[in-house]
């Protein structure tokens, strides 16, 4: 019979007959019996693998740049690590994330390993700290974004930031959905395009598992938090950024049987799961058969149609030369908060308020209503008929908008799906008696 050892004996001289003994029935952490982890980072060097089925609060490290050998040893400063993490409560790891120091999120509370100065994680200092309670929801992802962890709290009712704070030293939440937890209704998915150039905020986005999705634009240097809600004809499932490029996976209903769609957001774009092209007089849209879309040839929007069974054929009513786009409306709707504006004399909550004028800023803009009240923006004059409407940038001034009413809102919409991209509004505003 042989042997085989990884740790050389401390002397290879014989020992007498019968004086050892044999360690057997140990068993692999990690199997499809006791659970696979689930989460996995890596920081500094080591592969982390956090919590599975029959250790749910245990954190495992690889040996350094040797990311798939796990051996203790001897506790050496490059050996592999392991640690439990053991409070008065169970705390089930569900991400772990490399930051500047090595960050633990649970179910129960968010813990890091905190190093000192540039010294690397050893196990000797591999010691877990607790820096918040609120637990993070399991199967949610986790984002970084500006130095700051997010992730959906564990009963899906808050999106939190993890972030270090000088003030403090140490790390401290800050709740980005404060003021928009309504908009928050059990979230299955999470999914983050970061800024690529000065002009754009990053964006956040939650798919509900409702279907809907919530979409943040974030600047954090000005603490701008925006969020939208994003629904489509069908059901939001996932979501994915690569780079600045943002993909869904869609569940849509189609003549009575059930697809999924991966789907690609294009700002240039105006309708919903569309095809585009150059020149062509029809266009084949066998993935919306039964639907109604709308056709957007050359930048004119023909009458509506719907998509007939197989060939799944859609004619336009003139060929298009130089580019369409055919696919499912959405509706646009912007609305402002109450006017509450501050006067000498106090607030004019509860009083009558009438909206006189709105001033709308906007860009390479070709459609848009206020309050149901349709904006012109097409030109007057020779040859403009059958002819796109020319997107304009700057504002459109609407005036009496509004009867009196008790909360003086603005609500900005479209007649037709064109382009509109709102920059801001001012208004003036009547306050009665």
């Amino acid at each position: 019979m042989k042997a085989y050892v990884e740790i050389p004996f401390f002397s290879t001289d014989a020992i007498a007959s019968g004086d050892w003994e044999s360690e057997h029935g140990y068993e692999p952490t990690w199997s499809s019996t006791r659970g696979w982890p689930r989460s996995a980072a890596f920081h500094e060097g080591r592969l982390y693998f956090g919590g599975s089925k029959s250790r749910p609060n245990t954190i495992w490290g690889s040996k350094v740049i040797d990311y798939f050998n796990f051996d203790t040893g001897t506790g050496l400063d490059d050996e592999g690590l392991e640690a439990t993490i053991n409070t008065n409560q169970l705390n089930v790891v569900v991400h772990i994330s490399s930051g500047p120091d090595f960050q633990i999120f649970t179910t129960g509370g968010e813990f890091v390993v905190a190093q000192s100065n540039i010294d690397p994680i050893t196990p000797s200092t591999f010691l877990i700290k607790p820096q918040s309670r609120i637990g993070c929801k399991p199967g949610v992802p986790l984002e970084n974004l500006a130095g700051a962890s997010i992730f959906v709290q564990r009963q899906g009712k808050s999106l939190i930031s993890f972030q270090f704070t000088d003030t403090t030293n140490s790390y401290g939440t800050q709740a980005l959905s404060v003021l928009s937890s309504h908009l928050l209704s059990d979230p299955i998915d999470l999914s983050i395009r970061r800024a690529a150039s000065t002009d754009e905020t990053d964006r956040l986005f939650l798919v509900n598992s409702g279907g809907d999705m919530i979409v943040y634009s974030l600047l954090a240097t000005q603490n701008v938090i925006a969020p939208s809600k994003f629904t489509t004809d069908g059901s939001y499932v996932a979501v994915a950024n690569e780079l600045a490029t943002t993909y869904a996976i869609v569940k849509r209903t189609i003549n009575g049987t059930v697809k999924y769609y991966l789907e690609q957001f294009d700002d240039d774009l105006t309708l919903d799961s569309v095809k585009t092209g150059g020149a062509a007089a029809s266009v084949t849209m066998g993935h919306l058969e039964g639907k109604e879309v709308q056709v957007i040839r050359d930048g004119i929007l023909e009458a509506a149609q719907t998509v007939p069974a197989s060939p799944y054929t859609i004619t336009f009513a003139t060929a298009a030369t130089t580019s369409y786009q055919v696919g499912q409306d959405y509706e646009v709707k912007v609305k402002t908060l109450p006017a509450e504006p501050r006067l000498a004399q106090g607030t004019v909550q509860a009083k009558k308020k009438r909206i006189v004028q709105v001033d709308a800023i906007v860009h390479e803009t070709q459609d848009m209503t206020i309050n149901g009240k349709l904006v012109s923006f097409r030109n007057l004059g020779t040859g403009v008929l059958d002819t796109a409407v020319q997107e304009f940038t700057g504002t459109k001034t609407v005036h009496g908008v509004l009867g009196f009413s008790g909360t003086g809102q603005i609500t900005i919409s479209q007649s037709v799906p064109l382009k509109m991209t709102l920059l801001g509004i001012e208004y003036h505003m009547s306050v009665g008696n």
